[in-house]
């Protein structure tokens, strides 16, 4: 510390403070609590100036628990305190910095616009176009629009498919099968008639080459091909016997091999036949004529089973025995219905491909294709049958020259077995080859 200064405490706020020493017994306000303060008198000469620094014992003030930062006194901060005037010639001295209360945060006052602001003025700022119009009224004119579209088209789907009589409702019936009250057992079946709709006629001004081939020719007694085999079919459905159906059959069979099948006795009550469009192969001289039956049995209530009737040249027409024995005889539903060891077996199916197996219990599914084994084009698949991807089946299916094709039903004759070998735990029917892509081979 200099020796031209004095120090000394405040006696009211404890502040140290520091003056010059010409300053010495000079009164003023302390410039930290405005408190009246006197310097003390300039030591005697010789006295030690750390002694006369000091305050007297009784004077000294206990210790205070944070020191407070020295201030330095200077004769502006007396001046300015005291509000009169130094002494002439009293010397000047820079205060000491010091601490001063913390003032509150001023919050700044947010921005409000009004309406003489330029930029809320019509066309007048940046938020809005050149042309003096609100941006994006284009999208909120479409919203409304958009929500109205979204709503028909929600409307329109449930209607389309939940509505009595609407189109998905109608696909829907067709696809359940036929539920037909039985009568009591032990109560004889009351005969009805089967009704075979005939052919539709052409029109009075058709031309000769524009007539299908079913309708323009005449093969014996004046009636049409369709016409016989109509009355064939329900002579073969109404039979008794295997006796009475050996000349109905193609090809030929003996009436002890019909005797060993369903033949052999009187068929069910027959539900309803639906004749679909024939087949003209005139290069074989042959006419195939497509029915699916229903019967009224427990067994296969309301399902459809085709039927085909061939007519070979100017011959009678007769069933096609070996379709109807695959089919309605049950010889597919019986090899498919379970696994077994039999060698593989040779049908004739309505065939269905799907390029997938969603059956995930098959083993390697996702590395097959599901192929539907049916008993006519409508209805639920007798069973399903799987080949490989990499097979020559899949490369069949894919050439746009093959009849059959992903997605479409169509006859077939097909060669399948219970596979083994794969997962003896988890066998499956495999579709080993397809034999023809009709019943015609």
């Amino acid at each position: 510390m200099p020796a031209e200064s004095l120090t000394f405490s405040c006696p009211h706020c404890q502040t140290r403070l520091t003056v010059r020493m010409a300053l010495a017994g000079v009164t003023g306000p302390c410039p930290n609590c405005r408190g009246t303060i006197t310097a003390p008198p300039a030591p005697d000469e010789g006295m030690d100036q750390e002694k006369a620094a000091d305050p007297q014992p009784e004077q000294v003030a206990p210790p205070v628990e944070q020191p407070v930062e020295a201030v330095e006194v200077t004769a502006e901060v007396l001046e300015e305190n005291s509000g009169e005037p130094l002494p002439a010639g009293s010397p000047r001295i820079r205060p000491e910095p010091r601490s001063l209360p913390d003032r509150p945060q001023i919050i700044p006052i947010p921005v409000r616009r009004s309406t003489m602001d330029q930029q809320l003025k019509r066309g007048g700022g940046p938020l809005f176009h050149e042309s003096g119009r609100r941006p994006y009224r284009l999208a909120n004119a479409l919203l409304p629009a958009a929500f109205l579209t979204l709503a028909a088209g929600i409307v329109g789907t449930l209607v389309y498919f939940y509505a009595p009589g609407s189109p998905g409702q109608l696909m829907k019936d067709a696809s359940k099968p036929l539920v037909v009250q039985y009568p009591p057992k032990g109560t004889p079946p009351t005969p009805r008639p089967i009704e075979i709709p005939p052919p539709p006629l052409p029109a009075p001004d058709a031309e000769p080459e524009s007539t299908p081939p079913v309708a323009r020719s005449s093969r014996g007694g004046g009636s049409t091909p369709a016409i016989a085999a109509n009355e064939m079919l329900e002579s073969f459905l109404r039979a008794k016997d295997a006796a009475s159906r050996t000349g109905h059959v193609e090809p030929p069979a003996t009436e002890a091999e019909l005797a060993a099948t369903l033949l052999g006795h009187e068929l069910p009550e027959v539900a309803r036949i639906v004749p679909d469009l024939p087949l003209d192969h005139p290069e074989e001289q042959l006419t195939e004529f497509p029915y699916r039956i229903a019967f009224f049995s427990e067994d296969s209530p309301g399902t459809e089973f085709a039927v085909l009737v061939r007519q070979r040249g100017s011959q009678p027409p007769r069933v096609f025995l070996p379709a109807f024995l695959d089919l309605v005889g049950g010889r597919l539903a019986a090899f498919t219905s379970k696994p077994n060891q039999d060698a593989p077996a040779r049908f004739h199916v309505y065939l269905e491909p799907i390029d997938d197996c969603y059956e995930k219990e098959v083993p390697g599914a996702d590395r097959k294709f599901t192929f539907k084994l049916m008993a006519s084009p409508v209805g639920k698949e007798t069973a399903r049958a799987y080949a490989a991807n990499v097979s020559r089946l899949r490369q069949l299916v894919e050439n746009p020259d093959y009849p059959i094709r992903w997605g479409m039903r169509r006859m077939a004759i097909v060669t399948v077995q219970w596979n083994h070998r794969e997962d003896p735990a988890r066998p499956y029917l495999e579709l080993l080859e397809i034999n023809a892509p009709d019943w015609n081979p």
